[in-house]
């Protein structure tokens, strides 16, 4: 086994115990993430940029009663700690009141994720390299333009308290998207993958698709309005990474979310969505692993927030819980919808007229009480018609209730995971359907490609 990158759950241990020994606070908590990350980008057909960096930042917060502050630093040595410690320290004393602080956690019992990949861990810069040059080949060969982004993340987190509570997690993280346009500028290709195994990310693949869409995406016109709408499953999960917040019990009980109910409190044990849907978080989630516990040491359990349409649970953040004297419960760390049994080409074929949507870009929440957002389609957006796609169309903005399309859901691809993040970099691990929704708004033709 190749060594880790970031520094050991010893190191770690000592460097929280050093803090917390310094700290003169009523309560200290000490946050740190310590690893790797490289990246490789490609711009006009060529690589422009490859490189990498370690770091190690720790968080140190310091509470006086209900006053909070917190610093941070990359240095720790022992006279920058106490200088990182005092100042937390100045600077809550000098902070107003705040009337929700929970007392630091003491110790907890967290499940062991096993989230780090040699494969990640260990990717050299020739192989990323290799993975970008197969891009650049191909859309060489089709006379189009290559653009692409690699992150890689390798490293370890950890969260100590002067409660007592101590956990640690080590992961591996890679983002790989491409773009591909003609020479003019006028078509465009995109494709993507994330994972945190670096042998699932299928370069060839991605490659080939990006290629494919700006060949064929050669837009025409089209009117807005609503139409049966195939998302492949990197719209779906670019739209699902913005909906898995709303999962929240006090936004719900005090009257701010669709999951409010008009007689007070929330919806929980109605069926609010198609009975196709389910969605469920679970931080062992093979190639989504994510840390068994949030940044306040609050183990994070698997979780389901949809069966079969019903309104299963909601988060609660340890204060909200206590107010409604329940047992706390961590929000999301990925967001996995169960998928189905249908592939893409039997949606489209099944499709009397629709349009495929590859992906969105600019999404930007409109309504918290129906969770809707608007946004651009990209890179590929196509007209079927008896079954088949007949040809490529404009893009367009959409204005559209997430609630509304998850109530309108009649297939489902199987699921996987998606580079769900508009960045290109490593996010929440989203793992999702392609679907095929009645009914989606698209509101308004653009200009954007």
């Amino acid at each position: 086994m190749a060594e880790q990158k970031g520094l050991s759950t010893n190191d770690l241990r000592s460097i929280s115990d050093r803090i917390l020994l310094l700290s003169q606070a009523d309560h200290c908590r000490v946050n740190i993430d310590s690893g790797w990350r490289g990246y490789t980008r490609v711009a006009t057909n060529r690589i422009t940029s490859a490189g990498g960096r370690d770091n190690t930042e720790i968080t140190i917060t310091s509470v006086f009663g209900n006053k909070i502050a917190t610093v941070s630093t990359n240095r720790f040595d022992d006279s920058e700690l106490e200088q990182a410690v005092r100042r937390s320290e100045e600077m809550a004393r000098l902070a107003p009141n705040n009337p929700e602080y929970m007392e630091e956690l003491g110790p907890q019992n967290f499940n062991r994720v096993a989230a780090y990949y040699d494969s990640t861990g260990s990717l050299e810069p020739q192989t990323r390299a290799e993975a970008a040059a197969l891009a650049i080949r191909q859309a060489q060969a089709a006379n189009q333009v290559a653009a692409s982004y690699m992150d890689v993340r390798a490293g370890t987190s950890a969260v100590a308290t002067s409660s007592g509570l101590f956990g640690s997690h080590s992961s591996t993280g890679v983002a790989y998207t491409l773009t591909s346009r003609s020479p003019d500028g006028l078509q465009s290709g995109w494709a993507g993958d994330e994972a945190n195994d670096w042998n699932n990310i299928e370069s060839t693949r991605v490659a080939a698709d990006a290629v494919r869409k700006c060949r064929n995406w050669n837009k025409t016109a089209l009117e807005p309005g609503e139409y049966t709408a195939i998302l492949e499953p990197t719209a779906v999960g670019m739209l699902m990474l913005r909906m898995m917040n709303a999962f929240n019990q006090r936004t719900a009980d005090e009257g701010r979310s669709y999951f409010s109910n008009p007689a007070g409190g929330n919806r929980i044990g109605e069926i609010l969505f198609d009975e196709k849907v389910t969605l469920y978080s679970d931080p062992a989630h093979p190639d989504a692993e994510t840390a068994p516990f949030s940044n306040s040491g609050q183990p994070v359990s698997p979780k389901v927030w949809v069966n079969a349409g019903k309104l299963e649970s909601l988060s609660r953040s340890r204060y909200w819980a206590k107010q409604q004297d329940q047992e706390p419960i961590a929000g999301p760390s990925n967001f996995i919808m169960q998928g189905g049994d249908s592939s893409l080409e039997e949606m489209i074929a099944s499709t009397e007229r629709g349009v495929l949507l590859t992906r969105f870009w600019y999404i930007r929440g409109l309504n918290p009480r129906i969770v809707s957002h608007t946004g651009l389609t990209r890179d590929g957006t196509f007209l079927i018609e008896n079954g088949r796609i007949s040809r490529p169309v404009t893009n367009f903005r959409f204005n559209q209730s997430l609630i509304a399309m998850l109530q309108n859901v009649e297939m489902l691809s199987p699921s996987t995971r998606v580079a769900a993040s508009e960045n290109s970099s490593v996010s929440t691990p989203i793992v999702v359907p392609a679907l095929k929704v009645n009914g989606f708004n698209l509101s308004s033709v653009s200009d954007a490609i």
